[in-house]
C-alpha cells in the first residue's frame, strides 16, 4: 500500500495542484457553500451571455428569406 507521502509525491509529480484541496479544507462549511453558489452564479451569467451572443449572431428567418 502506498503511504500518504508518496500518493502526495505522485500526485504533485502528475500535475494536481494539492494546494487548492488544502485552502478548501481550511474553509467552515458555510464558506466553501458560499465559495460554490458564488461559482454557479458565474456560470450561470456566463452561459445566458454566451446565449444571448448566439441568438445575436444567428440569422432569423425573417433575414434568411
Amino acid at each position: 500500500m502506498l503511504s500518504r507521502v508518496n500518493s502526495l509525491e505522485q500526485a504533485e509529480r502528475a500535475g494536481f495542484d494539492l494546494s487548492l484541496a488544502d485552502e478548501s479544507l481550511r474553509c467552515t462549511h458555510e464558506q466553501r457553500a458560499l465559495q460554490h453558489q458564488e461559482a454557479l452564479t458565474l456560470a450561470l451569467e456566463l452561459e445566458r451571455i454566451g446565449r444571448e451572443l448566439r441568438d445575436r449572431t444567428q440569422p432569423t428567418a425573417a433575414t434568411a428569406v
